[in-house]
């Protein structure tokens, strides 16, 4: 929903509040917000650099009304407007149904890690995961830095975690079960080489779809990580 345009951030800076998911059938889903990739920066005509009440305030005013809100979505490096419905009566969580985290988002193309290579029956290969094709975004907790996912399966072993991964062919994020196991027969606790930094980014699409684009297949090993806790909010309905 809404027109994509290579446009510079309203208001300048980097700050905004991160998509981390949207429910089904909610007023974040009706109005088209991608989770991971999108970044909320105004809400009419305030823009949102402060981590505040002030959306949550802008949004009780508009309960059951439509209010606009403008986004910068990463994977396409563009900022687009577009008109969300507060409501209490859609049949979820919160007046948005959405889960939301105020950062920057200055780095959140570096922030993404490339699955390289799968081992046959590794854990890795077991979870789905997609060699070239397939990129980490997340687990249960954010992940900020590029040691953060190896150590985040390192301090799981044996127990299944959850991530979300961005496939470059369906265009589209789905939901993994990853179990690290160190005794499966092979090389590593999950069986696959990740690659992390500026080659292994996910392309900018700018308009096109993502299946349309070639990304950079690279067949070095990256560097391996994991995760540190942020907390992540949902939008509250008015109490």
């Amino acid at each position: 929903m809404g027109n994509g345009s290579s446009v510079e951030i309203p208001g300048g800076g980097s700050e905004g509040y991160h998509v981390l998911r949207v429910q089904d059938n909610s007023p974040g889903q009706a109005a088209g917000l991608e989770p991971f990739f999108d970044y909320i920066i105004c809400i009419g005509n305030t823009r949102l650099d402060r981590d505040d009440d002030t959306m949550k305030e802008i949004l009780k005013q508009h309960v059951e009304r439509p209010v606009e809100l403008t986004i910068f979505n990463s994977k396409t490096q563009t900022v687009r407007q577009t008109q969300i419905t507060p409501s209490q009566m859609w049949g979820g969580q919160g007046l948005l149904g959405i889960s939301i985290r105020f950062c920057s988002f200055e780095q959140c193309r570096a922030n993404v890690w490339h699955i390289v290579s799968v081992q046959p029956n590794s854990p890795a290969s077991i979870a789905g995961l997609v060699a070239n094709k397939d990129y980490v975004l997340g687990a249960e907790s954010v992940l900020n830095t590029a040691e953060d996912l190896f150590a985040h399966v390192q301090a799981n072993e044996g127990k299944p975690i959850k991530l979300y991964v961005y496939n470059v062919d369906t265009d589209s994020v789905r939901e993994v079960t990853l179990t690290p196991n160190s005794a499966w027969g092979g090389e590593g606790c999950i069986g696959c080489d990740i690659g992390y930094g500026y080659l292994h980014r996910i392309p900018v699409t700018a308009g096109a779809s993502l299946s349309e684009k070639t990304p950079f297949l690279a067949k070095s090993p990256g560097d391996t990580v994991s995760v540190s806790t942020v907390p992540t909010v949902t939008v509250p309905q008015p109490g």
